[in-house]
C-alpha cells in the first residue's frame, strides 16, 4: 500500500477545521485502519461525537494508553466526548470496580492510581476483600462503596455495559467506538497507540462533517 497514503494529514479538532474533514477521512482504509459496525448504535450524547473506549483496568496495553488517551481527549473536549465501558474479559470485578467507582463519582480520581497498583505495585485488585483493603487506604468511603457495589442499580450497569461490548462486536481491550458507527484499536494499526488515536480523530472528523452537510 501507499505509505503516502497510510498517513494522517489530520488538522487540529475544533472551530475552523471541517472544511478539511473530508479530505482527512480519504487518509484511512476501511477494513484495515477501522470497522463500520453493521448495525449503527444509539449513542448518549447529542452535542459532541462519542468516542468509547472498550477496556479493563487489568489490561496491561490499556494500561500503557491511559496517560495517553487522557490528553488527547482534554485536548479535543470541545469536540467530542470520551465514554469507557469496561469489559468483563477475564475479570468481572474490574468491571464492576470501574462501574461502582463511578457511580460514586470517584473514578477519574483514582484511574491511574488503580492501573498503577495493578501493573506497578503488584496488587492484583482481583476480589471484593482486596479492593475494599486498597480502597480504604485511598480514603475512599468503604461502607458507600460496598452498599453501591451490591446495590441493583448497579447489577443493571454491569448488564448495559455487557450489553454494549457485545452490540459493538468487541472480542479484545482497548478497543474504540466512534459515534455508534466504527470500531478501531491499536491492535487494527500494528500496536500504535498515537496511530490509533489518529484513526479514532480522523472517523470524528467525518462524523462531523456529515453532521454539518
Amino acid at each position: 500500500m501507499n505509505l503516502l497514503r497510510r498517513q494522517l494529514c489530520l488538522l487540529p479538532l475544533g472551530a475552523g477545521w471541517l472544511h478539511g474533514a473530508a479530505h482527512a477521512s480519504t487518509e484511512i482504509d476501511e477494513g484495515i485502519d477501522f470497522e463500520v459496525l453493521p448495525t449503527p448504535q444509539p449513542t448518549r450524547s447529542n452535542a459532541r461525537i462519542e468516542v468509547i473506549e472498550f477496556f479493563r483496568y487489568g489490561c496491561p496495553f490499556c494500561d500503557r494508553l491511559e496517560p495517553v488517551l487522557q490528553r488527547w481527549a482534554q485536548n479535543h473536549a470541545k469536540a467530542l466526548v470520551l465514554r469507557k465501558v469496561p469489559v468483563s474479559f477475564y475479570s468481572t470485578t474490574h468491571q464492576q470496580l470501574y462501574l461502582t467507582l463511578t457511580q460514586m463519582q470517584q473514578e477519574t480520581k483514582l484511574s491511574q492510581k488503580i492501573y498503577d497498583a495493578i501493573h506497578r505495585h503488584a496488587r492484583a485488585l482481583d476480589n471484593l476483600e482486596d479492593i475494599v483493603d486498597w480502597l480504604g487506604h485511598q480514603g475512599v468511603d468503604t461502607a458507600t462503596f460496598t452498599q453501591t457495589w451490591n446495590s441493583p442499580m448497579m447489577a443493571q450497569a454491569v448488564a448495559l455495559a455487557n450489553a454494549e461490548v457485545q452490540a459493538y462486536g468487541v472480542k479484545f481491550v482497548p478497543q474504540f467506538g466512534v459515534n455508534g458507527r466504527y470500531l478501531t484499536s491499536p491492535a487494527m494499526v500494528g500496536g500504535n497507540n498515537a496511530r490509533a488515536l489518529e484513526v479514532v480523530e480522523a472517523l470524528v472528523q467525518r462524523e462531523l462533517a456529515t453532521h454539518h452537510d
